[in-house]
């Protein structure tokens, strides 16, 4: 059966906590794990706590919010015992890598690296990246291939997984940037947005992590973006024999009790 995880990256907003609160993240990843709801977690490495750049991509975090390092991170969920079922990593990292500023580059390149050890740190074998910016018009592909062929081959033991985040590039999509890459995410939320999840459904295979990205309303996930059916889709992706991880995200404003029929309600439909 397909595993259940919860992104960390909602949690704390679970209990009115600021997103970027780690001891709240944790508290709540303790609280699911005792009720056995869900099978684990996709832990995201904020670019907020990078105490060396403010954040390049958009953040509702001030300026002076907590900081952490990668070491530190590891640590506090050292012997917890919690599952992490998948890591996404810095969201900055496709600002930094498609950057025309060298020391940008370099520390993207730096960024990948240690959030692929941080992955195996924490015992997991799949990491989802944004592998590049999504606002720019034009980006160099090749050298995001180099990079990712470059971990990839250094990491077999880990899935470097590419999400198919949006992009403005004129005459591509996120599917055909995706497609180029050995590993995918597929967050419903933007193949809802570009259309896409028909292209999608026919590479499952190549599929590690599903992103269900959306608000609680109507005792359902439904996609802020798009018209796409999340119900249906899922039912799509189980009948093309996806094996995978089917990942929640809430959006917006959502009780523990609305995250707890969301994890129950998908654990139901996969039976």
């Amino acid at each position: 059966m397909n595993k259940v995880s919860i992104s960390t990256g909602c949690l704390p907003r679970l209990e009115s906590r600021p997103f970027y609160e780690l001891s709240s993240a944790t508290r709540m990843m303790k609280r699911f794990l005792k009720e056995s709801v869900a099978d684990g977690f996709e832990f995201v490495l904020f670019p907020e706590w990078d105490s060396g750049n403010s954040p390049l991509t958009p953040s509702d975090a001030p300026s002076d919010c907590e900081r952490h390092t990668i070491k530190e991170i590891a640590e506090a969920l050292e012997g917890k015992g919690f599952p992490i079922l998948s890591v996404h990593a810095n969201r900055d990292i496709g600002n930094y890598l498609c950057s025309e500023d060298a020391e940008k580059v370099s520390k993207g390149i730096r960024l990948v690296d240690e959030c692929l050890r941080f992955t195996r740190k924490v015992g997991s074998r799949i990491c989802v990246f944004h592998l590049w910016d999504t606002w720019k018009e034009m980006i160099d592909l090749a050298h995001l291939q180099t990079v990712y062929k470059r971990f990839q081959k250094a990491n077999p033991d880990i899935a470097f997984s590419v999400e198919n985040v949006p992009t403005r590039i004129k005459g591509m999509t996120p599917f055909q940037l995706v497609k180029s890459f050995q590993h995918k995410t597929l967050d419903l939320k933007w193949a809802s947005l570009f259309n896409e999840f028909d292209a999608f459904a026919k590479i499952v295979g190549q599929v590690d992590n599903v992103h269900i990205q959306g608000k609680y309303e109507d005792e359902a996930v439904v996609p802020t973006v798009g018209v796409l059916k999340y119900e249906r889709a899922l039912d799509r992706i189980k009948e093309a024999g996806y094996k995978g991880i089917f990942t929640i995200e809430l959006e917006g404003k959502a009780s523990y009790g609305e995250m707890l029929k969301c994890v129950a309600k998908l654990r139901e439909s996969l039976k």
